[in-house]
Parts: structure tokens; sequence; C-alpha cells
């Protein structure tokens, strides 16, 4: 899958990462309906660990607050994410926060794409709206994309921009965030789980 998709930023600064997991199925209604679940798995935050193999890991859907939510993902929430070994930030979690989610059709091309993308946020319990805004403009950003073409699914994740600016930004090296501190293997599990749960295998590029 080309790192082209709308919601992926360009890659201007730091680190970058692209991953990927690809099947092929039978036909193009039993794609179809992989499609389906996999972006379900993708919104399901809480329940990320049953289908990937990201040892001790931790993550929660929170709203805006920070107060548990036990929905699909939305604009606008966060996830807590606690991996031990990983530095977090002062009350013992890091986060992210979710800043857009999009689902584009394309029938005439039998193309589908599901798109969410989350960037390194303070903790947002106790702290301001203000302060939550501005611990959001440091440039790294993570972003999963699920991509079927016809009969065939791909999973990708994108990082983009990580460690940027570290030594200007203050609020950026409060961080310190485990998720983008995770290893090549532990979003190879997570990227392959979304699309088949279980699996721990992904393509590097």
């Amino acid at each position: 899958m080309p790192d082209n998709h709308y919601l992926v930023p360009e890659q201007q600064q730091g680190l970058h990462k692209h991953m990927e997991y690809t099947i092929i199925t039978g036909n193009s209604e039993d794609a179809e309906d992989c499609f389906v679940d996999a972006k379900e798995r993708l919104l399901d935050v809480n329940n990320w660990n049953k289908f990937t193999a990201i040892n001790g890991g931790a993550f929660r859907l929170k709203d805006t607050h920070g107060r548990e939510i036990s929905r699909h993902a939305r604009k606008g929430d966060h996830i807590r994410i606690d991996i031990p070994g990983n530095n977090s930030q002062g009350d013992g979690y890091d986060w992210v926060a979710i800043e857009a989610i999009e689902y584009d059709d394309y029938p005439d091309v039998d193309i589908e794409t599901f798109a969410m993308r989350m960037r390194p946020c303070i903790s947002p319990v106790n702290r301001g709206d203000e302060e939550i805004a501005d611990s959001r403009s440091n440039g790294a950003t993570s972003t999963f994309v699920i991509e079927r073409r016809g009969k065939r699914l791909v999973t990708a994740y994108y990082g983009r921009n990580e460690g940027g600016d570290m030594e200007t930004s203050v609020i950026y090296n409060t961080l310190n965030s485990a998720w983008l501190g995770l290893s090549d293997a532990q979003w190879a599990s997570l990227i392959a789980g979304i699309l088949e749960p279980g699996q721990s295998m992904a393509v590097k590029r």
C-alpha cells in the first residue's frame, strides 16, 4: 500500500515507520466481510489485547476528560496506554488523542479504505483543554489504514515525524510516549491482529 492516504502526514523530521500486513480472500464478498470485521476491531480499542500479541500491554478508550468509555472509538477520544518497560507520564500511563477517522468507498474500482490517525498528548485527567491542545501540536502521528482492493486486504501502520523537534518542544519531552516506543514486532502484531486475530507477522517496508 503506498503511503499516499490523505490522513498520513508528510514526513518532515525525526523517525518514520511503514509496516503492512496483507491477506487475499477467495472472493470479493469474503473480502468485504473481512474489511468490516477489521474496521470493527480497529475501533474496539478496549479489546485490542485480545487479538494481538503485545505482552502485558493495556489499551483503554477514554473520553476527553479521561473517563473510561465502553464503545467504539470516535474522533476526539483518547487512548490510555500502559506497556511495562516503557517510559510514561507522571500519572503512570501514556496517552494519544484520536484526531481523525475516515471511511472512503470507491465502488467503480472496487476499493474501500478506513483510516484512523492519532497523536501523542498529555493526560486529559486534571488537565485543561488548552494544555491538551498544546500537547497535540507536536508533529508525531500514528495512522492506521485498512484498505480493500477487490479480494486483497491490507492493514498498514504509518508513524510520521516521531521524535521531531524534541530539543525545542517542552511538551513533547514530557510525553516520552510508550505508544511511539512500541517495537517493530509489537506494531507488526497489532496490525496483523486487526486483520487476522492471533497473527503476529507483518510486512515491513
